[in-house]
């Protein structure tokens, strides 16, 4: 998997984790689900975020690695997951990882 994709992949689980969607609540209304953006873009202006975003950049390019052989990366995204207690599926394909947030009802993320 490319790096754009792992940063975004870690990207949106931590954004939703922060913003509090979990499996314990049930499942979100329309005007709850249509709040989501707005929090993702005041989550992604915060500094701490900013500074999460780009310690994770760096640790990722500190070790290149090919595709179906990031090693590494993966046991990077599994450390962030497991940080903030998200559910994941691994191995996927070789060295992907699958998180899991929410109920398991639409809206799903995968």
């Amino acid at each position: 998997m490319s790096f754009c994709k792992w940063v975004s992949f870690v990207l949106i689980i931590h954004l939703l984790n922060s913003s509090q969607i979990s499996s314990s609540s049930s499942s979100l209304t329309s005007n709850e689900f249509s709040q989501i953006p707005p929090k993702f873009l005041a989550l992604a202006k915060r500094n701490d975020f900013f500074d999460w975003m780009v310690g994770i950049r760096r640790r990722i390019h500190e070790n290149p690695e090919l595709g179906y052989e990031e090693v590494e990366t993966s046991r990077l995204v599994r450390t962030e997951l497991e940080k903030m207690g998200v559910s994941y599926k691994y191995p996927v394909a070789v060295t992907g990882v699958i998180g899991y947030v929410g109920t398991g009802q639409a809206p799903l993320l995968l």
